[in-house]
């Protein structure tokens, strides 16, 4: 059961990451995505800034 609370919070992350990045390739500013979402505008610029670095590679 624990295994299974484990692969849900991760899943549930892994959309939270992915709605960042949407929302920030429509043009949604970090400050906003990271009060809607209740997290802190550095995750958001630290999650978009990773994506544009591996974008280039």
């Amino acid at each position: 059961m624990m295994d299974n609370n484990k692969k849900t919070n991760q899943l549930l992350e892994d959309i939270k990451k992915l709605l960042v990045l949407a929302l920030t390739h429509q043009g949604v500013q970090s400050k906003d995505i990271a009060s809607v979402l209740g997290i802190d505008p550095a995750i958001v610029s630290r999650m978009v800034s990773t994506r544009r670095i591996k974008k280039k590679f």
